[in-house]
């Protein structure tokens, strides 16, 4: 017991004798243990700016940077500011306590330090994947004060991209978004902005992008994605081998739960998404961001995606916006020199807001003091004379186009500038000139217009018009397809501008279309002879301007003549105008005297006398036997003949539709022959104001396209509305059933009625009901039913599926709007509001 007492006094003596020691070793050699902190802080100084260097080379060349060098540099600077500390306290040569602090907390250091100089970093030095961002995905999306206007300059676009971050923040929204627009309007910008965004904000863990071009290559787009998602250079050789191995990374990424966002930029054709390694459906988690001028193929895309997808057109840009950036990139402003300034503003207007145009031209122009400079550049502009870069954006455009859809496009360029065009005018050229091939009948000719013409605006070529029905050119489009696509072909002379200096004696032999706006033009001269003439227009004639008698001698070929807004048109004769003429259109023309001769152009198809002047339709054009389009819209003092419609038996569209509170006025006889009309009728558009009962016997089984107003006329009408519209006013719902126009009701879109005894519904509609009754009605309208209790029995309240608009007044004894047995449903599901 005492030897073990012994030992553990012995044992306590020493460590208390090692612990003295240490701690006056603190006291005595503090000044050695400062001074070997010191070198040994040299040390670690020297192996850190080597790992910056490091680390530095390895981001300029996007190698990997280990995870552990951050922390690594940060503990180093933590030792240093220790050090620093130590070395800045002075020890004295006296004072124990401070010479005490200082050697214990210099052995402490040195121990750190060694530990720093000893620690290993495993340099990989490999290849930092493109597009891996770097940080975890945010949980919830907030963007920074800085993208809260993330295109300052361009207003009008905020809410485009705006709704674009919302649909890739959002993990329920779409998984397909396209920004789509003409070349030239900022759409690959507007692109890199919402990539800067979302990875700023850490919205993804993954951004892959690849430019897919005019004529994409499948390996370099592999080679592309396999960059972004660190894949390397795909050494597999066969596409097969390559489309695994990018479908094995990004199913990797899937099962890790990973965002990826994949960006297919300038996208001109479908592509299939399984050659770059993507599944059908895309998988949770991942979305698609294309940029492209054709909308179509961004749908086909979201098809084979079985995806969600969202358009988002980005538009030119408003005037104040396209002169501000202007001005901008010139840097001249109306305060600095107002002459360049008002000039700039031509030059601007010029460009019609396409950012593209604005950007070059202003950039040539920036370093331009010379007035004449600019003003020279805009004489080039008003001779549709663009930038060479422009010019081959929309050439580009145009040639990737289908062959029909070139021939639309060319004949809109007819047209003046900033012109509403109307489709089907569009659609009488192409039926006249035989424009398509293979299509035999009117109908298909139409059809085929308003999908060119689709075509041509989901591409950005056309932009939807002001009115319905109707398309515009850009005006930066029209220069370059008058400047480039036109200009030099013989076959075509397009003058807009000062006809009266307009001379084309060296294209007499060849030339095929002529479209002048003969403001100015006194008289036309002798010498206008075209013998290869197929389309002639003519617009904005004045009263004076005269035509000589000949005019239309030696035009064999002439197939489509077209007056817009001529004061005194001047009308062909059989024997002055070919056999060859099968459209003959006339808008807004003001005839002094009416057409009585018209009707020995036996070979017309397509007759138009719009909003004419014209008071007298003759007997003489029943004998138009091959008519298959008449158009008398707005003719609002017309008188028909008996005979007109007699012998039309190969009709198919008539328009008649007057409004101004008149009417076209019939004969006995001529209403009869409409009725034996009727049944070979596609298109109708007409106002009886007289009771229904007159319109018993017509067939409107073929009918698909029509407006139709009975016992009324159309008031505050929609010039151009395409809906199928009745506009139905009678005392006896009978007179319904018994004109069978109740038979139309499976096909209107809009409805008017006005019926004083209808109770319900089953007073005009064949019992039993049919659900799908109403199924196009999109908009009605009841007024002045007297008798009417109740309105949509259940089965047809189901099938409304299209209504938006339901407006029910002076009906006063009304109790239901749907009703069931007698008892009251008055809502269905949101599907209409009644006011």
């Amino acid at each position: 017991m005492e030897q073990i007492l012994s030992q553990t006094i012995g044992s306590t003596v020493n460590i208390l004798s090692g612990l003295v020691t240490e701690h006056l070793g603190y006291v005595t050699s503090s000044t050695k243990h400062v001074a070997n902190m010191r070198r040994k802080m040299k040390v670690l100084e020297s192996k850190s700016k080597d790992v910056k260097e490091h680390m530095k080379r390895n981001k300029i060349n996007n190698k990997e940077v280990p995870a552990r060098v951050e922390g690594w540099l940060e503990e180093v600077e933590d030792v240093k500011n220790e050090v620093i500390s130590i070395l800045s306290n002075d020890i004295g040569c006296l004072h124990m306590k401070k010479r005490y602090r200082a050697g214990k907390s210099a052995l402490n250091s040195i121990k750190e330090i060694e530990r720093l100089i000893n620690e290993e970093i495993n340099w990989s030095n490999a290849v930092v994947p493109l597009g891996r961002v770097d940080s975890k995905p945010a949980s919830t999306f907030a963007p920074s004060p800085s993208h809260e206007t993330t295109q300052s300059d361009f207003k009008s676009r905020d809410e485009t991209f705006k709704n674009a971050l919302k649909y890739l923040q959002d993990d329920k929204a779409n998984q397909l978004i396209a920004l789509c627009g003409m070349g030239g309007v900022g759409k690959t910008t507007m692109m890199e902005q919402l990539e800067k965004v979302v990875k700023d904000n850490k919205k993804f863990d993954w951004i892959a992008k690849a430019v897919i071009g005019q004529n994409p290559n499948i390996l370099s787009i592999q080679k592309d994605i396999a960059v972004y998602i660190g894949d390397g250079d795909l050494p597999e050789a066969s596409k097969s081998a390559r489309v695994d191995h990018l479908h094995n990374s990004f199913k990797t990424l899937s099962e890790d739960r990973k965002m990826v966002l994949i960006i297919l930029d300038d996208v001109w054709e479908k592509i299939e998404l399984r050659d770059i390694g993507l599944t059908s459906p895309l998988p949770n988690g991942m979305k698609l961001l294309l940029t492209s001028r054709d909308s179509n193929i961004c749908r086909q895309i979201a098809v084979e995606a079985k995806s969600s997808f969202q358009l988002l057109r980005v538009n030119i840009l408003v005037d104040a916006e396209a002169q501000s950036f202007f001005s901008q990139i010139t840097g001249v402003t109306e305060e600095d020199d107002y002459d360049m300034y008002q000039t700039g503003c031509d030059i601007v207007r010029r460009c019609g807001g396409l950012p593209l145009a604005l950007k070059l031209i202003g950039t040539t122009l920036k370093s331009q003091e010379n007035i004449y400079v600019w003003r020279n550049t805009l004489n080039c502009l008003k001779k549709n004379d663009f930038d060479n870069n422009v010019e081959k954006i929309i050439k580009i455009s145009y040639e990737h186009i289908k062959d029909e859809d070139k021939e639309v496009f060319l004949h809109c360029g007819l047209f003046p500038e900033d012109s509403n065009i109307p489709i089907v005018d569009l659609a009488r050229y192409a039926w006249g000139l035989k424009l398509f091939k293979n299509v035999s009948t009117w109908r298909e000719a139409k059809e085929m217009t308003h999908a060119c013409v689709d075509n041509l605006i989901n591409a950005n070529l056309l932009i939807n018009g002001d009115h319905l029905g109707c398309v515009k050119m850009h005006d930066v489009v029209l220069s370059v397809v008058l400047g480039r696509l036109i200009k030099g072909d013989p076959t075509w002379v397009i003058n807009h501008g000062d006809a009266s200096k307009w001379g084309g004696v060296e294209m007499r032999e060849s030339c095929k279309r002529i479209s002048l706006t003969c403001t100015g033009i006194k008289e036309f001269p002798r010498d206008f002879k075209y013998p290869k003439l197929s389309l002639l227009q003519l617009m904005h004639g004045e009263l004076s301007v005269k035509f000589p008698e000949d005019f239309y001698e030696n035009m064999e070929s002439l197939e489509v003549l077209s007056y817009y807004k001529m004061m005194y048109p001047m009308l062909p004769r059989s024997l002055q105008c070919s056999i060859n003429l099968k459209s003959l259109c006339l808008y807004e023309c003001k005839l002094i005297y009416d057409c009585p001769f018209v009707g020995d152009l036996v070979n017309l198809e397509v007759l138009s006398l719009a909003h004419c002047g014209i008071r007298w339709l003759p007997s003489t054009i029943g004998k138009l036997r091959k008519l298959k389009v008449l158009d008398l819209t707005g003719c609002i003092h017309l008188h028909i003949d008996g005979g007109v419609f007699k012998n039309l038996e190969r009709l198919e569209e008539l328009y008649m539709k007057v409004s101004d509170k008149k009417a076209i006025r019939f004969t006995y006889s001529s209403f009869e022959e409409l009725k034996m009309l009727s049944s070979k009728l596609c298109a109708l558009e007409v106002e009886f104001p007289f009771e229904l009962v007159w319109l018993k016997n017509m067939n409107f089984n073929k009918l698909d396209k029509f407006k139709i107003a009975m016992g009324c006329q159309f008031e505050n009408d929609e010039k151009y509305s395409l809906k199928n519209t009745l506009n139905l006013v009678t005392i006896h719902s009978s007179d319904l059933c018994d004109s069978k126009i109740n038979e139309l009701f499976k096909k209107t879109e809009k409805l008017h009625l006005q019926v004083k005894d209808m109770i319900g519904l089953e007073d005009i509609v064949s019992i039993p009901f049919d659900q799908y009754s109403f199924y196009n009605l999109s908009d009605l309208e009841l007024c002045n039913c007297s008798e009417l209790k109740y309105l949509f029995p259940v089965p047809v309240a189901s099938g409304l599926r299209k209504l938006e608009r339901l407006k029910v007044s002076s009906c006063n004894v009304l109790e239901a709007l749907v009703y069931d047995d007698g008892s009251e449903i008055n809502s269905v599901a949101g599907k209409f509001v009644p006011h």
